[in-house]
């Protein structure tokens, strides 16, 4: 019992990291809380061994933490990109072969037909890596409104991922964060020019400071 509370514990905790980090409307504080929640979920699918999703966020860790790095820099991720692309799909698959034994247990509650338990299993493994193959895009550019939108889409993978394993606080963070994303944009839009030419200069004014 107190194990299970531990876990989920953890969970809410990284909640908070994922919420704050949309609201801000700079690449390099979106970055660092975005890498704290991702790093705390990791340490959760270990406990749970959930072990693509687990591999999956510590990719996401360093994602951000190097796309943050060259954007302060005004460096190009392009290249980032597409080495990231290419390392997420590889480790998870590697982590998909290795770990097949944990992910059945990790999905055994939801049926007892092994073949049902396999095409689950292959189902979420496959969401997750492409999950996060997408906010790799997402990540890479510099505009905070492109990285919330590519959110949007990679949350509600999260959620069904997070259905499937029993992760009841991830479920909430990336409803909630959904919920902030909307709640950002609005926020922002309110306070952005009516031209699109001064909505531009002051998404690369809210970048570069």
């Amino acid at each position: 019992m107190w194990f299970e509370i531990l876990v989920q514990g953890i969970g809410f905790i990284a909640i908070a990291m994922n919420i704050i980090s949309v609201q801000f409307n700079k690449h390099w504080p979106i970055m660092l809380f975005k890498s704290l929640g991702s790093l705390l979920f990791a340490v959760q699918y270990l406990l749970m061994g959930a072990y693509v999703g687990m591999a999956m966020d510590i990719i996401g860790v360093i994602r951000n933490l190097v796309f943050a790095y060259n954007v302060r820099k005004k460096n190009s991720n392009k290249w980032w990109i597409a080495l990231f692309s290419v390392i997420t799909v590889a480790v998870g698959v590697a982590i998909i072969i290795f770990t097949w034994d944990k992910m059945i247990t990790a999905v055994s509650h939801l049926s007892s037909d092994p073949k049902v338990l396999t095409a689950i299993a292959v189902f979420i493994s496959v969401l997750s890596i492409l999950a996060k193959f997408i906010s790799t895009v997402g990540y890479g550019a510099k505009d905070p409104h492109v990285i919330r939108m590519i959110n949007l889409p990679t949350f509600t993978m999260w959620i069904i991922y997070n259905a499937m394993v029993l992760s009841i606080a991830a479920i909430v963070s990336d409803s909630m964060s959904i919920v902030s994303i909307i709640i950002a944009e609005l926020r922002y839009k309110k306070k952005d020019p009516i031209s699109s030419d001064e909505t531009a200069t002051e998404s690369e004014k809210s970048i570069d400071n």
